[in-house]
């Protein structure tokens, strides 16, 4: 979430299956938006959470400071919101890399999104999905290729796919909103050394709420013992509530994208 920001980091799960390939942008006037797969949800479910409890999304490190949230200058934003998934992916994980395509185009009808197929030359605008370290991409369309790293295992779940890539649309964290100090205390003296500028605050200059309220909740929001050096919270609630995402988008994160994107 900056100009060009690295950033680290259940729903029902339902496998998504690639199957059409994606012309040129130039060339395509109605892109595909990811199918359905005919594969059993309770078969990926066993696949990636095979204890049947909550998913969690663990947060990898984030290094570059200055990041904005809520990205205001509309060339940061998609109208063709393309990937190409790195062939080091299996099918499971493309699958889930697809539903989460496919959940943000409900979420967003007006941005086409699509999967570049395997064996392909991607061009344009578009995110190479790579196994890199960590979890992170860029905030907003940076322009050309541009790339998101989703590390397996690590950041092979819903929430942690569905964060990144609503990075890639545009969104920082929402514990640096500039009105977060009104809802939630960051305790630095928690915060591992080095690792402050993880919990940056920015003005209302540089980013915009779309006057959504402030959740504690988002999927877009760090738990409460993020980058914790001594497993104290990082993170509290003034009206001490519970902090860190539910696993799934929220309402507000819904609103949020539709806002920013005039859908």
């Amino acid at each position: 979430m900056k100009t060009i920001g690295l950033l680290s980091v259940c729903v029902l799960l339902i496998a998504i299956k690639q199957t059409s390939s994606l012309p040129a942008p130039s060339d395509l006037p109605q892109p595909p938006v990811p199918p359905l797969s005919s594969l059993s949800s309770q078969i990926l479910e066993f696949i990636i959470n095979p204890n049947r409890t909550q998913l969690e999304c663990s947060v990898i490190d984030e290094d570059i400071p200055n990041t904005q949230s809520g990205m205001i200058p509309v060339r940061y934003r998609w109208q063709n919101f393309y990937v190409f998934i790195d062939p080091e992916y299996n099918d499971n994980e493309r699958n889930l890399i697809n539903y989460a395509m496919n959940r943000l185009a409900q979420v967003l009808p007006c941005v086409r999104f699509g999967i570049w197929p395997i064996g392909s030359t991607p061009s344009g605008d578009y995110v190479h999905i790579k196994k890199l370290n960590g979890c992170f991409s860029a905030i907003g369309k940076q322009g050309g290729g541009q790339q998101m790293s989703l590390q397996s295992p690590d950041c092979m779940w819903m929430d942690t796919i569905l964060h990144e890539m609503i990075h890639t649309l545009g969104f920082d964290h929402e514990q640096s909103r500039p009105d977060r100090d009104d809802f939630v205390t960051v305790q630095f003296q928690n915060v591992i050394p080095g690792k402050e500028r993880n919990f940056i605050k920015h003005s209302y200059g540089q980013v915009s709420t779309f006057n959504v309220g402030y959740d504690q909740q988002s999927i877009m929001h760090y738990d409460s013992t993020d980058f914790s050096r001594n497993g104290q919270p990082t993170i509290v609630a003034k009206d001490g509530g519970a902090i860190g995402s539910t696993g799934d988008l929220r309402q507000s994160d819904i609103l949020k994208l539709k806002r920013m994107y005039k859908c």
